[in-house]
This record gives structure tokens, sequence and C-alpha cells, in this order.
């Protein structure tokens, strides 16, 4: 925990060198079908996961795990969707952002914002004595105002599509999408000396 502190000495958002080609990411899944995202909401937002529990589109780790792991009596945490699904596989484009991250990636999805998509103002973790992840996000397309608000506590981030970012999201952060098919990937990714020192290498601004 005291070494991601240190991180966040760097910034709470930082632009990293790792990067893929959005148009050929998108073509290269094409065909796959998209899943309501977090269905127990109508939240006008869809996922397609890259990682999962198994390996197959179960779409438990495009739910709430929260919200599963009541309903259901399991004990899902992040960690436990670390098996590449056919996405992986079929994007040239996913595998260099995700391998450079390694076994140390969990759970890892698509994104795709509809209209009147989005995540009201929350914090994906509330611990202080532990942090077990953190969040890559690599925007893909009309993820920049005006199409779509990624606002993080009371600014609007702007992004260069295609780059990969690291986003201490702990601080409270919302996305409103204001058109269809914003799309971006999230990446969470294990809290370990040896993740830490990826993001540290693959800084843009050393």
């Amino acid at each position: 925990m005291t070494d991601y502190y240190k991180l966040l000495s760097f910034g709470d958002v930082i632009e990293l060198s790792i990067g893929v080609n959005p148009d050929k990411l998108l073509d290269e899944i094409d065909g796959f079908e998209w899943s309501q995202y977090n269905p127990r909401k109508a939240n006008n937002r869809l996922g397609l996961s890259i990682t999962s529990s198994d390996g197959s589109f179960n779409k438990i780790d495009l739910d709430s795990l929260y919200e599963y792991n009541l309903e259901n009596g399991t004990r899902y945490r992040e960690t436990a969707f670390k098996t590449r699904t056919d996405v992986y596989d079929a994007s040239e484009e996913i595998q260099k952002v995700i391998d450079v991250f390694g076994e140390h990636v969990c759970r890892s999805h698509l994104i795709n914002m509809k209209t009147n998509g989005s995540f009201p103002p929350h914090r994906d973790w509330r611990r202080i004595d532990i942090q077990e992840t953190f969040r890559v996000l690599v925007p893909l397309q009309f993820c920049n105002p005006n199409d779509m608000y990624f606002m993080y506590e009371d600014k609007p981030l702007h992004f260069n599509h295609g780059k990969a970012y690291f986003i201490n999201t702990n601080k409270n952060h919302s996305v409103f999408s204001f058109s269809d098919n914003a799309i971006f990937v999230v990446i969470n990714v294990e809290v370990n000396a040896d993740s830490l020192d990826i993001i540290l290498d693959n800084m843009s601004a050393k």
C-alpha cells in the first residue's frame, strides 16, 4: 500500500507510452456480441470481456461484483477474472496493452457507452489498509467532450485516443456519454512491486 501511495506522487492521472491503434482494434473485435454492463441497472452501457473467470463470456465480470456476490453467495473479487477470452485472442492491439502487465492483469473489458449512458459519481476503492488493484484506461473513440465527459473530481479529462492512462480511481469520478459508441478499454491490474514498476517504466513523461 505504501508503494501505491508513492506512485501517486507522480500524479493521479498518468499518460503512459503504451498505446494501440483504435481503428485496428475495433476492426479486430467486430462481430463479437456485446452484453449489458451491470444488467441490474438501466444504464445504456455495454461491455465486452477481455478476461473472465474461466475464459468464457459468462458475464459475471460485467456485473456488479458486490451485488452478484450478495445474490449468489459467492466471493468474487477483481483478481478472480484473469483468464483471457476470445476477444483477447482475436485482437493483436488488445494483446499489445494487456501483455505489458502480463500475469498481473485481472478483470478487464471494453465498455461501449451509448447516448445517455453514465457511471454516476463513485469511487472504485474505499479502504486505506490495502490497495488490491489499480485501473488503466485506454480510450478508443468519442471519449472526449462533447461526445463523452469523464469527470475526475470537478474537471473533465481530455484523452489522446489510443493511449493508455493510469488513473487513481479512488478519487471521485463519473462518466456521461452524449454520443453512441464512446468506447474505451478498462484494465484492472494487481498492485504489487512489479506492476507499479511497469507504470513507472512506461510513463510518457520521464
